[in-house]
């Protein structure tokens, strides 16, 4: 079975790469202790997009509620949760 996997969206002003890098350094220990707490949380990927001051983000987790608690344990600000799934293609090289 597939994890699901959620969209995080934050509208973040005066965000820049050191702050989203420091964001997700914090996060790296919330991961480790809601994993050994039962509640495992996955980053997936963050996309910063300085010019609007946004930043998203796809987490696999168990539930919407897992990643916003996760969120909120890292302290990182979050706008809007979304489940979404995930497509990649192949691409040759």
């Amino acid at each position: 079975t597939s994890v699901p996997t959620y969209l995080v969206e934050r509208y973040w002003p005066g965000v820049t790469s050191e702050l989203l890098l420091a964001a997700l350094a914090r996060s790296q220990r919330v991961t480790e202790q809601m994993s050994v707490e039962g509640t495992p949380v996955r980053s997936v990927s963050c996309i910063l997009i300085p010019g609007e001051e946004v930043v998203f983000s796809l987490y696999e987790g168990s539930s919407t509620a897992a990643v916003r608690q996760f969120n909120e344990r890292a302290g990182i600000l979050v706008s809007r949760i979304v489940e979404a799934i995930e497509l990649t293609q192949d691409r040759e090289t």
